[in-house]
């Protein structure tokens, strides 16, 4: 059996990861090629592109790179129909993946959609292509099987990866450190550009709630570079590079780029503060087309605004030191209780045991 897989971004390869390692169980004569990032090559994907070629957020970023990413959804679709899969997995990078899709389908190859692009927000009208090109999609948050079954498409919920991933930290968590603020940027250079600087700032301001400040380090960031851009002269920043899912769950609050960073301190146990940053014309743009009540995918789960969220203009070093200040003291306990109903609506362990199923089913089907 051969597998094609494309994941484009740090959280897409991680859980593209975790999913091959159980094809791999399920079938151990798998072969898998595509694009990943360093998660999927040290399992085994044999590598046409690298997924930091697609890590692009942003309607004007996107047109900045747009001849670069032709030429890469070039590259991977020759190299898909010389090697002709059994199966295409395709992780979020709507962008990309959802014009691959369609050329996949055209050449008989069939789709699977693992992690679902976030159609229920923003530019629903693709939902029509994913009906066309995809034969299922493998959802990990609860709420988006509704959206596709309302539109005829084949959906299913398989639990988030992320509780599998945290599962060993979650079995023993450390003892918290109530003073220890984490900051997490995100996990894309321009998002670490636009977001570190004020967080950073912020944190400046907390110094007398926040005794640790640490920076957590996305896989796929350079820490060097990282720490160039701490001023000379700010709190002492420890950048966490190893383990850093038990230093972030032995944190007091957090302050975290609006992404999977989110669900990561839910699981964790760690109250936040959600912040993010765009290019101007991408805000711009995004306010007329985003329809969800929440950036946070916590808050989207939980239903409500259980973590606050400073956007934009609203996302300056003094309202984050407020908020992160506050989720120090009692403020945090209360954001805790409503965490523990997030955890449980991310559904149980063997997320990727089941994604992977469902893949090999889907590759029996077209046999």
């Amino acid at each position: 059996m051969r597998a094609l897989i494309v994941a484009g971004e740090a959280s897409g390869d991680l859980h593209a990861a975790n999913l091959l390692v159980a094809l791999r169980a399920a079938a151990p004569a798998l072969e898998a090629f595509g694009v990943g990032g360093a998660r999927l090559r040290a399992a085994g994907l044999d590598c046409l592109a690298h997924s930091e070629e697609l890590s692009v957020m942003g309607l004007a970023e996107v047109v900045r790179h747009l001849p670069r990413l032709l030429g890469l959804a070039r590259r991977v679709r020759r190299g898909a129909l010389a090697r002709r899969p059994d199966v295409a997995v395709l992780v979020d990078s709507p962008d990309f993946n959802l014009p691959l899709a369609r050329r996949l389908r055209r050449a008989g190859i069939p789709v699977v959609i693992y992690i679902s692009p976030q159609l229920w927000a923003w530019r629903s009208g693709r939902v029509r292509r994913i009906r066309r090109d995809v034969r299922r999609v493998l959802c990990i948050l609860p709420f988006e099987v509704g959206f596709y079954r309302e539109h005829g498409v084949e959906a299913e919920f398989v639990g988030h990866p992320l509780v599998d991933e945290l599962a060993p930290v979650m079995a023993a968590m450390p003892a918290r450190e109530r003073g220890a603020l984490a900051l997490l940027p995100g996990s894309r250079w321009h998002e670490v550009e636009a977001l570190l600087p004020t967080m950073l700032a912020a944190a400046e301001l907390v110094k007398e709630s926040a005794s640790r400040v640490r920076l957590i380090v996305a896989p796929g960031l350079d820490a060097a570079r990282l720490e160039a851009m701490v001023p000379a002269g700010s709190p002492a920043v420890e950048l966490v590079t190893e383990d850093r899912h038990r230093a972030l769950a032995a944190c007091g609050a957090a302050m975290v780029a609006s992404g999977t960073a989110t669900l990561e301190c839910a699981l964790l146990d760690v109250p936040m503060v959600v912040g993010y940053r765009l290019h101007a014309l991408s805000y711009r743009l995004a306010r007329r087309l985003v329809r969800v009540p929440h950036v946070a995918l916590v808050n989207l789960v939980r239903g409500e605004r259980l973590a606050p969220e400073l956007v934009q203009d609203d996302f300056t070093a003094a309202k984050l030191a407020a908020a992160a200040g506050g989720l120090l003291g009692a403020g945090g306990e209360a954001q805790r209780r409503g965490l523990a109903e997030v955890r449980s609506r991310l559904g149980g362990a063997g997320a990727s045991a089941r994604a992977a199923a469902a893949v090999l089913a889907v590759a029996g089907e077209a046999a």
